[in-house]
């Protein structure tokens, strides 16, 4: 197989993909790391939907509206943060937030970049695709599985 998301901290999100587009491998990635999202682990439940949801709502508000909400990029990393410190049912959610920031602090360091808005959309990209597989694999509304 290519290159695909394990849980050993190998094989993280690329900013490269977020530089220069979806590809193969991006959607590759994206399917075993949204299949990861929706799997037990020895210390972790799955990642339900509506925590994927909520997060994914406030990076389409800044997208909807990028030109006033650019600036809004780093209190994506803040946001995560506390979605994982009010984790009581101990979900995935760490895992999302560690492969996502790579993201976000890729993006608040080229705010002023000319591409900046190019770069976001391909975020919001892989962002759907890991939606998309977290569903196809069969996330589950709520941890109480």
């Amino acid at each position: 197989m290519g290159y695909t998301y394990n849980n050993n901290g190998e094989n993280p999100l690329k900013t490269e993909w977020i530089e220069n587009g979806f590809s193969p491998e991006t959607n590759e990635w994206a399917k075993s790391f949204g299949e990861d999202l929706t799997k037990k682990s020895e210390k972790r439940r799955p990642l339900t939907t509506g925590q994927l949801r909520k997060f994914f709502g406030k990076v389409k508000q800044i997208e909807v509206d990028f030109d006033h909400k650019k600036r809004d990029i780093p209190t994506l990393e803040y946001l995560l943060d506390y979605s994982v410190g009010r984790d009581k049912k101990k979900t995935k959610i760490v895992e999302l937030s560690e492969q996502l920031i790579i993201a976000i602090k890729f993006l608040s360091q080229n705010i002023t970049n000319k591409d900046i808005q190019i770069y976001y959309k391909n975020f919001v990209k892989i962002f759907e695709a890991i939606v998309a597989y977290h569903k196809f694999y069969g996330g589950q509304e709520s941890a109480n599985n």
